[in-house]
């Protein structure tokens, strides 16, 4: 799958970039809410891994606006924070994330839900 990765630590975003490769995809990442909404129309990602707390724009809302582009329509959106709270993840779901991980992300919880969307779009 071709997965974006949208997250300002510059380090963090390069990590999850090599983890997703591992597992066979192919991905390219994004630090701030407007470089993002570029690289997805060009990129057409198939998921897009989303840090709520990006300068500028925060993640809820950046997932409203994505969520909205038609180019984007089947697209899975993944929230990646540092926020557990019952709160954050309604927060996540209200926004329109399919999926919420939190930081660290735990990579066999990353695989497993990357395995899932996979299985789900070849079905």
């Amino acid at each position: 799958m071709k997965i974006l990765i949208v997250e300002d630590n510059e380090a963090l975003a390069q990590t999850t970039g090599w983890i997703v490769e591992m597992f066979g995809h192919d991905y390219r990442f994004s630090h701030t809410a407007d470089s993002a909404i570029a690289a997805a129309a060009e990129y057409k990602p198939h998921v897009i891994i989303m840090d709520i707390g990006l300068p500028g724009m925060n993640g809820y809302d950046l997932c409203r606006l994505m969520r909205a582009q038609p180019h984007l329509s089947e697209t899975v959106f993944i929230a990646q924070t540092g926020r557990a709270e019952p709160e954050h993840r309604q927060m996540a779901e209200d926004a329109g994330f399919h999926h919420h991980l939190v930081k660290p992300v735990n990579i066999e919880k990353l695989q497993a839900t990357l395995d899932a969307i996979a299985q789900n779009a070849a079905a």
